[in-house]
């Protein structure tokens, strides 16, 4: 069960990132929301209490989750900012 907050988290802020920004914040904010979401998870499951070396593995499952919340913001959610300003200039 510990190992699905990661994902979780990162496609919740993954879905936020995609509507809310483009360009290079997009990349910067997906970068912090992945060590976010991998320390958050790493630090309430306890795990750093055995070794620092599994936050790498709950880096990886919230970029996975960052991953899926690009994909289903783009794929399901109405566009948002991004989406209006690209619409305006076709």
């Amino acid at each position: 069960m510990d190992e699905l907050v990661p994902v979780i988290l990162g496609a919740v802020l993954g879905a936020i990132v995609w509507r809310g920004t483009t360009g290079q914040i997009r990349l910067t904010l997906s970068v912090l929301a992945v060590i976010a979401s991998g320390a958050f998870a790493t630090v309430l499951s306890g795990e750093y209490l055995a070794s620092w070396v599994y936050i790498l593995l709950d880096l990886g499952e919230a970029a996975l989750g960052l991953v899926v919340g690009f994909a289903v913001a783009h794929r399901f959610l109405p566009a948002g900012r991004a989406g209006a300003r690209s619409s305006v200039n076709r």
